[in-house]
């Protein structure tokens, strides 16, 4: 069983990526140059100050859990190895969150039309739209932040349920 909970728990903090993959259509062909162009306009709206502020808020809630580990392993760490840890922990952040908006353009472009990211863009343009993306980072912080105590639980009751399935099928022992 432990290695079922291994599993859940891989398959829990690996989830924004696997649901997302096998929700994907069959290939589609590739976007025109036009809808390239239009999608990179658009992901330059949406990420503005996105992924410094994503930054700020995933090192704010994850940060102390490290320092402790941290501190925990070597607890003779200084305050200026500590800054300088995450400050480097940070900047990781920054370049990954950016590499991985070089692949938003085209995943825009083959869910969206033209025409559709024309008018998102328009929507982000006024004051409502401007407001949506200058507080959506905190929502979805607030959202995530929310959801983090809840795993534990959620991961429990999964794990409960296959381990009753596998015994039911004679694959686990009770």
């Amino acid at each position: 069983m432990k290695i079922l909970r291994v599993l859940l728990l891989a398959s829990a903090v690996g989830m924004s990526g696997v649901i997302p993959a096998a929700a994907q259509p069959a290939p589609a062909p590739a976007p025109s140059p036009e809808a390239i162009a239009v999608a990179k306009e658009l992901v330059a709206i949406v990420s503005g100050e996105m992924i410094n502020d994503i930054t700020t808020k995933m090192t704010a809630q994850i940060w102390p859990t490290i320092d402790q580990a941290l501190r925990n392993q070597y607890p003779q760490l200084d305050a200026a190895t500590s800054a300088e840890l995450r400050a480097e922990f940070e900047k990781l952040i920054v370049a990954d969150m950016t590499d991985y908006m070089n692949d938003a353009p085209a995943i825009y472009a083959r869910y969206l039309t033209v025409a559709e990211m024309r008018d998102i863009q328009a929507f982000y343009r006024t004051p409502t739209g401007a407001k949506t993306l200058k507080i959506m980072p905190q929502i979805m912080g607030e959202v995530m932040g929310n959801l983090a105590p809840r795993m534990q639980g959620m991961m429990q009751r999964v794990n409960v349920a296959l381990t009753g399935i596998l015994q039911k099928h004679g694959y686990a022992t009770k």
